[in-house]
């Protein structure tokens, strides 16, 4: 297995530096290293609408991505050939100690009856103190003009826009890719994580199976293309799409994002990915199950979040957390989470997460934080324990 350029990660959950050659020894001994678990602090958010992507401000604000719930509008054909009618139910709410705002209303949405797994705003990014949106479209991009002729708003499906002062006004228009002619063998274009990067926004199209950068005058490249993949299950396509979802920059500069894969969804084929400078793509760990979103903690920890941990054609609708280390392996974090969408990680080291992702009406964002319970130590480890803080005792006694 490929392993990204993560420099600058954290490897494990141990911070010290003598903690390198303990980490390997308290492995041998207790069967595998982990990392630590965590703990459901209560909701933070609830009675959203779709609710997708968060982000966190310099003000310790957090704001989620809501992607309504469709209306009764003029209607498009979805990439899977459901009817899909527009309303303007998007928002953007923003939480802090407990107060709550809506930030922006009456954005542009997609959904079929009842609302649910709506397509609308997907995520949020912020850069050089701006906030950035992403909307999806998840259909032929040739489809918006009609939606467009109907209500104006609607050019922002499909586009990276910019949050000012309740409005959020168009910035680059990822759909007109795949509506042109784009790199993908089809015309889709659904926009759904977008990441402030070393050189400005970074977006994973979902429908075009690409990762594409955008300039500071709003034009629109192609960083990378994921191909298709044999399809492993005895039925379904030959082969299954990639589908880039969540996408997320660590502090180093290392953009990493994942992927759901798409039908059959096969169960352990998705995996995280880095974005090498060159354009390239390295695998960074696999054996996931239908990857919704990645987020950095402040010290370089990648995390990966699962939307349906049995994939999304078996009776399960719940997803779990890992912790990605720099080796490709993984740790499970938290699992149970109904339909999680959305995943941020704050600079106290609690876990938001999107919940009930798919309601028009019952989303939800969670707080997760560090289980910090005394871990019992395997039988013969204090022993250990003593021999290595001797080693630690005499190297300083040497210097």
């Amino acid at each position: 297995m490929q392993t990204g350029r993560m420099c600058g990660w954290r490897i494990g959950s141990l911070r010290h530096p003598a903690f390198g050659l303990m980490t390997t020894l308290l492995a041998g001994a207790a069967g595998g290293a982990s990392a630590a678990t965590l703990s459901l602090e209560g909701t933070v958010l609830e009675g959203l609408a779709n609710p997708r992507g968060l982000a966190l401000d310099a003000e310790g604000w957090l704001y989620v991505a809501e992607a309504g719930s469709g209306g009764t509008g003029a209607q498009i054909t979805g990439g899977d050939g459901a009817i899909l009618s527009y309303g303007t139910t998007g928002a953007i709410t923003r939480v802090r100690d407990g107060v709550r705002e809506t930030v922006a209303a009456g954005l542009p949405s997609l959904a079929g009856d009842g609302g649910f797994g709506a397509t609308g705003i997907h995520d949020l990014a912020i850069l050089d103190g701006g906030i950035y949106t992403v909307q999806g479209f998840g259909g032929d991009p040739n489809q918006r003009d009609g939606l467009v002729a109907a209500d104006p708003g609607a050019i922002l499906l499909g586009q990276v826009g910019r949050l000012e002062g309740g409005t959020v006004t168009p910035v680059a228009d990822i759909a007109a890719l795949e509506r042109d002619g784009g790199p993908d063998d089809e015309a889709n274009s659904n926009p759904f994580g977008l990441t402030a990067g070393p050189g400005g926004l970074v977006v994973a199209d979902a429908g075009g199976n690409d990762i594409l950068t955008v300039g500071p005058d709003g034009g629109v490249a192609v960083a990378a293309v994921l191909p298709p993949a044999p399809n492993p299950l005895p039925f379904g396509p030959p082969v299954y799409q990639a589908v880039p979802t969540g996408i997320a920059t660590a502090p180093d500069g290392t953009i990493a994002f994942g992927q759901l894969t798409g039908f059959p969804f096969p169960p352990g084929a998705a995996n995280v990915f880095s974005l090498g400078v060159d354009g390239g793509v390295d695998t960074v760990a696999g054996g996931f199950t239908n990857l919704i979103d990645v987020a950095f903690g402040g010290d370089g920890s990648l995390y990966a979040l699962e939307a349906d941990s049995d994939s999304l054609l078996n009776p399960g609708t719940t997803g779990a957390l890992f912790e990605v280390f720099a080796d490709g392996t993984r740790a499970l974090l938290f699992d149970g989470l109904e339909s999680p969408t959305g995943l941020a990680v704050g600079p106290d080291g609690v876990f938001y997460v999107s919940t009930n992702g798919l309601s028009p009406s019952d989303g939800r964002v969670v707080a997760l934080a560090p289980d910090l319970a005394p871990v019992p130590l395997p039988a013969g480890l204090p022993l250990l324990a003593a021999a290595l803080a001797g080693l630690g005792v005499a190297a300083r006694r040497r210097r």
